[in-house]
């Protein structure tokens, strides 16, 4: 899954003469197993579509990204739910989706807001299942799952024994003039805890490390409900922070029963982060601080170059080529954008359609 640094690169190489493509590919919706999916009828019908309404100019370079075009998809296998490409003269970026996209079209300037959308929306999770013997690591979107990394605990039980013969209640009771079986037992159990404890600090130092690579900021830890609570525990608190949930879920789960038991928990918390952020704003702009809302506030601001984040309602209306161009528009400028739906969104539109955090106030 790509991220926005990935589209601020692309749009650093992109021009005005840019074929944007979002296709449908997913091999597992039934219209697109048919002898020709439904894809590539889209596809064969949208291009000829752009063509008929080329002006002069784009004709020049549009012959030649068609024949590209038409190159890729002659040996083209889909590699994921969505297809996303953009190409211009100079330009040739394919990006394989995890996550679903609709079919879409678009020649000049990129079109990213359904991939600023995307990205915005299927923010990566990472799942832990661990009960007290392994762990398993799948990194999670919304919409899929895969596992992708495993760690094991194993008890080399023979050489214990011979540790704990002479534990220093073994001594003590030696001294004594005898042994129970109990003390050994004991030392046996004290050593599995003092191994487990080991093992799930390790577990909470792979989610750090996974965490950093991979710019995951929300985790669900789940499997054993207790070993699930220990790691939790072990986490440094700011990735503490972003634990959505803690859930049992047995570990012979596969990836994506697990997900179907998170997503949930997972909605529920995204859907409630939508709303608080735009609230937050609402609340800001009302009070007359570092907020802005309604279409012509929030556009001003943007003249301004005022707005520290800006909260678009998502779908984006048909037809309004305004909200369509400001995804591209704040990442040429560096801004953040926050694309809501649901309640969130019916929020944003109640007050005017779009909204915005501010760097300062006027």
């Amino acid at each position: 899954m790509i991220g926005l640094d990935d589209v601020k690169q692309l749009l650093a190489q992109a021009d005005e003469y840019t074929l944007t493509l979002y296709l449908a590919v997913d091999p597992a919706d039934q219209e697109n197993q048919a002898t020709t999916p439904a894809w590539r009828i889209w596809l064969k019908n949208a291009l000829k579509a752009v063509e008929k309404d080329l002006t002069d100019t784009q004709r020049g370079h549009w012959n030649g990204i068609r024949s590209r075009l038409d190159t890729f998809f002659d040996t083209y296998a889909p590699a994921g739910k969505g297809l996303v490409l953009f190409y211009g003269p100079k330009l040739e970026e394919v990006y394989n989706l995890p996550i679903p996209v609709e079919n879409g079209i678009a020649f000049g300037k990129p079109f990213i807001a359904p991939l600023v959308w995307a990205i915005d929306e299927y923010e990566p999770y990472l799942v832990v299942m661990v009960d007290t013997e392994k762990a398993h690591f799948i990194r999670a979107y919304l919409g899929s799952a895969g596992q992708q990394d495993t760690m094991s605990l194993e008890l080399d039980t023979s050489d214990w024994r011979e540790k704990t013969l002479m534990p220093p209640a073994f001594r003590r009771n030696v001294a004594a003039g005898g042994i129970t079986h109990g003390d050994q037992r004991e030392a046996f159990e004290d050593r599995v805890d003092e191994w487990v404890g080991r093992f799930y600090r390790d577990v909470a130092t792979r989610i750090a490390e996974l965490a950093q690579e991979q710019g995951i900021e929300r985790f669900v830890i789940a499997g054993s409900e207790e070993s699930a609570h220990a790691v939790q525990k072990l986490l440094p608190e700011k990735l503490t922070k972003g634990v959505v949930d803690v859930q049992g879920i047995p570990m012979r789960y596969a990836p994506h029963e697990v997900l179907k038991q998170i997503l949930p928990a997972a909605l529920e918390y995204e859907r409630r982060h939508e709303l608080e952020l735009v609230e937050q704003v609402v609340n800001l702009a009302k009070a007359g601080g570092r907020g802005a809302v309604g279409k012509e506030a929030v556009l001003h601001a943007l003249e301004q170059q005022r707005v520290e984040l800006l909260v678009v309602p998502w779908p984006l209306p048909d037809g309004d080529g305004v909200l369509a161009d400001l995804p591209l528009q704040m990442m040429e400028t560096g801004g953040a954008m926050e694309m809501v739906h649901g309640d969130a969104a019916e929020r944003v539109k109640a007050e005017g359609g779009l909204a915005a955090r501010l760097y300062y106030a006027l």
